[in-house]
């Protein structure tokens, strides 16, 4: 479900943007746990952002 939640808030892959509500209403879950995994998301991504600069350099 994260990794759906995902593509779709980012709009990775083919898929396109949508927003927190429409996430949800397509999932069947609530718009609070759709903000809680793009939250999560973002911190990992920080976490990793030195690494992520190494890679794309």
């Amino acid at each position: 479900m994260q990794k759906q939640v995902l593509m779709f808030r980012f709009g990775l892959g083919s898929v396109d943007k949508l927003t927190t509500k429409q996430i949800a209403q397509r999932l069947n879950i609530k718009e609070s746990k759709v903000g809680a995994v793009q939250r999560q998301a973002i911190k990992v991504l920080h976490r990793k952002q030195p690494q992520m600069r190494e890679y794309l350099a």
